[in-house]
């Protein structure tokens, strides 16, 4: 029986009864054939919130529509994900993990056929929103029960392997997407879908049947569904649209003050009912909110990073975008390869260092970012991914198991889904906050740009008066260029100069114009290099806080039962 102690002692939910079924059973199967029965679904569902990326050029041409309407085919899917890991998660408590993220993977396997068949941009975004409905279902339970599948002397562990699937989903997902939509498409991402999807919930029908997870009594909180979903709907809305709509607009400023006051009220109704969606009274518990609030901030810092590197590497460095594709992968892939290790290493020296020495690795990589050069090589940019992404695989196995422990048994797809939309807010508000620094930055570099610009020309000698008037009159140019609108626009920043000047002055002129030429070009671009140094610090920033909430972590997990 779950202890009824929500109010005598902090972590422990109120006022559910673990079912008979309850208790260790799932562990008399072995623990690798869990993981093989959930990791096609967990890669699946979360390649599917980055493998449309890639897609959006191609569905633009074939279906129709501007980027913003093609925009939500990836938005929709994200929206509903952060809307309804809470709920799946505790759907799971309440029926059982294995039942909700079986039906979860067949939800989101079926809805890929129509998504793969849409004729139009607004059915492929409403088949793609039930996608989320069942890849929401998918993620949290996957959590629990790859959590219950290891005895408590291996939770870490446990963790680092979910870590180690996430971040392989999100390697996998931009690059198995650029392959697909190549050759065959962008309807093949879908058609992908469905025999891998099928496999998992033959996988998962198969090899967990012995499989008992602990189930709740008490019966679904749906006033309490209704207003964190409305809340985080608006929210969540907000934070995405932030940047486009602008911050201060009526419409953000508006969702995010109905969201505020939607959530404002689900806490006054979840300390007040019987049998809450989520008990908030967890967040008493000094490890659950510490290990929260870590993962949010350095999802933040991961996501955005990822972003802004990619913009860095294509526009400054003149990467391909195969070359860039590759070079970030340097990152989910460090991420992968550390999770499981790092779970081990926190099953035998508790969750706090190594929250800690991640967070801060990752604060020193994105803080190395923010001094990259322009012309620094490819190593350059691999090291400094690298490091980011081997802080991000040492601290998450830690955060994950900690947060975990600190929830009762019977409640641990709650806990599993709000830790999961903690990460998935980390996502949004990552792009969003550093999308909106980055604006301000580039905003101050181009107006400095043409500043530096028609300085240099004005002291330039050996050019007529003339010329000079007309390269500062070409050079206001810059004030009007929106460098966040594009990679061709960043561009244009350090070549504003659209008219070839040059044949139209004598011989000695002509030269010293060809110098001057360069010597602006290197003048612009190193203004323009320098707008992307705070949107790294601002990543790094993020991930500092989540050392100072991974200090707050216990030095051991706690050992709940003997398993």
């Amino acid at each position: 029986m779950t202890k009824n102690i929500g109010r005598q002692a902090p972590g422990v939910l109120l006022g559910d009864e673990a079912s008979p079924a309850s208790g260790t059973g799932g562990r008399a199967l072995h623990p690798w054939l869990i993981v093989l029965a959930l990791a096609p679904g967990i890669i699946l569902t979360l390649a599917d919130a980055t493998v449309m990326t890639i897609t959006v050029q191609k569905i633009i041409r074939e279906l129709g529509g501007s980027v913003v309407s093609v925009s939500w085919v990836m938005n929709g899917y994200n929206l509903t994900l952060t809307v309804l890991f809470l709920t799946m998660g505790r759907l799971g408590d309440r029926y059982g993990h294995k039942l909700v993220f079986t039906l979860g993977l067949a939800l989101f396997t079926a809805a890929s056929l129509p998504c793969a068949l849409a004729t139009s941009v607004h059915a492929l975004v409403a088949w793609r929103v039930v996608q989320g409905v069942g890849a929401a279902a998918v993620v949290p339970t996957a959590l629990a029960l790859l959590l219950q599948a290891f005895p408590e002397s291996r939770q870490g562990f446990a963790a680092g392997l979910f870590g180690a699937l996430s971040s392989l989903a999100a390697a996998a997902g931009p690059v198995l997407g650029g392959i697909l939509v190549w050759y065959w498409g962008w309807p093949a991402v879908f058609w992908f879908n469905l025999p891998v999807g099928a496999l998992g919930v033959v996988l998962a029908l198969t090899l967990m049947r012995g499989l008992h997870t602990p189930r709740t009594r008490a019966a679904l909180d749906w006033p309490g569904v209704a207003l964190v979903s409305a809340g985080l709907f608006c929210l969540t809305l907000a934070i995405i649209q932030g940047n486009d709509w602008g911050w201060v607009s009526g419409a953000v400023v508006g969702l995010c003050f109905g969201g505020g006051a939607l959530l404002a009220v689900w806490i006054w109704w979840e300390l007040r009912v019987t049998s809450p969606l989520f008990d908030l009274r967890l967040f008493r518990d000094r490890t659950f909110a510490a290990a929260s609030t870590a993962i949010m901030t350095v999802d933040t810092a991961m996501m955005g990073t990822m972003f802004m590197l990619v913009i860095f590497m294509i526009a400054m460095m003149d990467f391909s975008e195969l070359k860039a594709g590759l070079a970030i992968a340097t990152l989910p892939v460090a991420v992968m390869v550390l999770t499981p290790p790092a779970g081990w290493l926190t099953d035998r020296i508790g969750p706090r260092l190594p929250a800690v020495i991640g967070a801060l690795l990752s604060a020193a990589g994105l803080f190395a970012l923010g001094h990259m050069a322009r012309t620094d090589p490819l190593s350059g940019v691999l090291w400094r991914s690298g490091l980011v992404g081997a802080g991000i695989g040492l601290s998450l196995p830690a955060l994950l198991a900690a947060g975990m422990s600190a929830v009762p048994g019977g409640h641990k797809g709650a806990g599993a889904g709000m830790l999961n939309t903690a990460r998935q807010l980390g996502f949004l508000l990552g792009v969003a906050i550093i999308v909106a620094v980055f604006t301000h930055t580039m905003g101050i570099a181009v107006n400095r740009s043409a500043d530096a610009g028609q300085a240099l020309t004005r002291a330039q000698e050996g050019i007529s008066a003339p010329v000079k008037v007309r390269l500062v009159k070409e050079l206001d140019k810059i004030r009007t260029i929106d460098a966040t609108s594009g990679m061709d626009q960043i561009r244009k920043v350090a070549h504003p100069i659209a008219e070839d000047i040059g044949g139209q002055v004598g011989l000695v002129e002509g030269i010293v114009l060809l110098q001057l030429k360069n010597r602006l070009e290197e003048t612009l671009w190193d203004e323009v290099s320098a707008a992307f140094t705070w949107p790294f610090y601002t990543a790094g920033i993020f991930a500092v806080i989540g050392a100072l909430a991974g200090a707050l972590l216990p030095r051991r997990l706690p050992r709940r039962s003997v398993p």
